[in-house]
C-alpha cells in the first residue's frame, strides 16, 4: 500500500524526456510506493553543486507501485528558470532528491457533483491526476486545457478519460486545435449557458497562470459555482518553516495570510483576494 506520509527520499532517474520543447517529462525510482492527493506536489533537485540552492516545486503528475516494493513518481514541468533548467539536462540513472508528497490537494470526496477541470499551460499536470482520480470513482467530470497553439497542447497519451465524447475540450488562444480563443473565455461562455440549478452542483478543479485563475474565479463567483484553485508560488522549503510563499485570503471580515505549500495549494477560490 503506498504510504502518503510526507518523507525525503533519494530516488534515480527512469526517464525525462522531452515534449514539443515545452514540456519535460520525468520518472523517478523511489525505494518505496508513494501515496498522493490529486494537487500536491514535492521539492525536487538532483543538479550538481548547490547553485542554485533551494530544490523546485513539481506537482505530483502520477506514481505507482514497482516491484520487489519499490515505487514511481512522475512529474510534468516546464523550463521557467535555472533549476528546471539544469533538471531538464539530467539524464537517466542520475540521483534525484525528493520531499513529498507535500500539501493539500483537490477535496474530491462529495458526492453528485459535477467537475470541470480547468488547466492552462503546465496547469494540467495537476487537474490530469484529478481527472485520474475522478475516473476511478466514476465521477461526472470534463476537461477544459488551454495554450497558445496546438503544439503546446499535452500529448494525447497523457489524458485521462480523454476518449470519452464530449469529455475534452481545447482551446487555442490561435485556434490551431478545439475552441479559437483563451480557456477561460471557452469556460465563462459555457458557464453562462447553465441554470442555477446545474450552477449549484458544479465544482472547477483549476491550476495555471495566475491571471487565468483569477477570471476564472470571478465568474465562477458570479455564478455561484463552487472553485478550487492550485496555485503556484515560489518556495524555499516546502513544508511551511520559512513562510516565503504567503497568498492574501479573506477571512470574515479581515485579511488572513496563509502558506501555499502548506495549507495549499490548493485553495477555495472565493477565498483568495485576486
Amino acid at each position: 500500500m503506498p504510504s502518503s506520509r510526507m518523507r525525503t527520499a533519494e530516488g534515480r532517474i527512469v526517464c525525462n524526456e522531452g515534449h514539443g520543447g515545452i514540456f519535460y517529462r520525468l520518472e523517478a525510482a523511489l525505494p518505496d510506493p508513494v501515496g498522493f492527493v490529486p494537487g500536491q506536489f514535492a521539492m525536487v533537485s538532483g543538479w550538481p553543486g548547490n547553485d542554485p540552492l533551494l530544490p523546485r516545486p513539481l506537482a505530483i503528475f502520477r506514481s505507482a507501485a514497482g516491484p520487489k516494493g519499490k515505487g514511481t513518481v512522475e512529474f510534468v514541468y516546464k523550463v521557467v528558470g535555472r533549476g528546471t533548467a539544469l533538471l531538464s539536462g539530467l539524464h537517466p540513472g542520475a540521483p534525484l532528491s525528493l520531499t513529498l508528497p507535500l500539501g493539500r490537494g483537490f477535496d474530491l470526496g462529495k458526492e453528485g457533483r459535477l467537475y470541470w477541470l480547468v488547466g492552462g499551460g503546465v496547469g494540467f499536470s495537476s487537474v490530469f491526476p484529478a481527472a485520474a482520480a475522478l475516473a476511478r470513482k466514476r465521477a461526472d467530470f470534463e476537461m477544459f486545457l488551454g495554450s497558445r497553439t496546438r503544439d503546446q497542447l499535452p500529448p494525447k497519451e497523457w489524458t485521462p478519460g480523454g476518449t470519452a465524447p464530449g469529455r475534452l475540450h481545447l482551446c487555442t488562444e490561435d485556434g490551431t486545435a478545439g475552441f479559437f480563443g483563451r480557456v477561460t473565455d471557452a469556460v465563462t461562455e459555457r458557464m453562462g449557458l447553465l441554470s442555477a440549478s446545474e450552477a449549484s452542483r458544479l465544482t472547477i478543479l483549476s491550476c495555471g497562470p495566475w491571471e487565468m485563475l483569477k477570471e476564472l474565479a470571478l465568474g465562477a463567483a458570479n455564478r455561484g459555482v463552487e472553485m478550487q484553485a492550485a496555485l503556484e508560488s515560489h518556495m524555499a522549503c516546502g513544508f511551511g518553516v520559512c513562510w516565503g510563499c504567503v497568498v492574501a485570503l479573506r477571512e470574515d471580515e479581515k485579511t488572513a495570510y496563509r502558506r501555499v505549500c502548506k495549507e495549499g495549494p490548493v485553495f477555495d477560490a472565493r477565498e483568495v483576494v485576486w
